[in-house]
């Protein structure tokens, strides 16, 4: 597949992830393309008013006006076809018939590599192609008890590192710099994002507590710490659902003590470079 079809166009990415507007800006110089970054649903309207773009890349979850919010508008009152292509993470079977509900065109699940993209991005640009393409959705994760989750989480760790960089290696090509960037970004903003989960929860505020646990796990993907990453989605979906919401405050007690382990491993993984 030829890579340089993004060579000069305009592309939008609605996302409001400090890390992975950093990561999905670092894919978007490698191909070419031009883009733009805007941090939810309704700045990313204004940058359509303002500019012509040939794509958007368009976040599900943000704040002020989400991704299916935003596409809605674009569909149903500024009355344009540009292509849009959803940025998930897992999702349930409701949200990717959603996607093509609401006008979408196809979706990627974060965090994504180059040949993901080339693909998606090859279907709609060059073949054309009108019927929505869409992933299927990742079965949404069962909920279990804070015990039996620690102990599944124990034998889990027994098996993988708890910081798996695969995915940063990858998407960095060796470039090391680079690297310690999104790593430095992640340690400066998590910490900030867990005080917010903090604050949620004392506030029982339950809304804003999945969202900021969303958040968290959206960072997470990218710095793949797979049992804390499984640990804030069930966080999210017990507020959400207002679920075992008596399970939250260990869960957060435990989210705090593995991501002080994490810590630790990347800031000796800094000292590498």
């Amino acid at each position: 597949m030829k890579n340089d079809f993004l060579k000069g166009k305009r592309i939008l990415i609605a996302e409001d992830d400090f890390v992975n507007q950093k990561l999905i800006m670092h894919s978007m110089q490698a191909t070419g393309a031009q883009f733009t970054i805007a941090g939810n649903g309704a700045e990313a309207i204004e940058c359509l008013l303002e500019n012509d773009f040939d794509l958007i890349l368009m976040d599900i979850n943000m704040p002020e006006m989400d991704g299916f919010e935003a596409t809605e508008y674009i569909r149903k009152t500024l009355k344009m076809d540009i292509p849009i292509i959803a940025m998930t993470g897992w999702s349930s079977k409701e949200d990717s018939n959603k996607f093509e509900r609401v006008g979408m065109n196809g979706a990627l699940p974060k965090p994504f590599g180059l040949d993901a993209l080339y693909k998606t991005l090859d279907d709609i640009l060059i073949a054309q192609i009108s019927v929505p393409v869409i992933t299927p959705a990742e079965p949404e994760p069962t909920p279990v008890p804070v015990q039996q989750m620690n102990s599944n989480q124990d034998d889990h760790e027994d098996n993988m590192p708890l910081v798996d960089l695969t995915m940063l290696n990858e998407l960095s090509e060796s470039d090391n710099e680079y690297k310690k960037t999104i790593i430095n970004m992640f340690l400066e903003t998590m910490p900030e994002t867990i005080q917010q989960i903090d604050k949620e929860f004392a506030n029982e505020n339950w809304d804003a507590f999945s969202k900021a646990a969303h958040y968290a796990k959206s960072s997470l993907s990218v710095i793949n710490v797979e049992s804390l990453r499984l640990l804030v989605g069930k966080m999210e979906m017990y507020a959400k659902k207002l679920e075992h919401l008596d399970q939250l405050e260990g869960m957060v007690k435990q989210m705090k003590a593995q991501y002080a382990k994490v810590v630790t491993i990347l800031e000796a993984e800094m000292n590498k470079y």
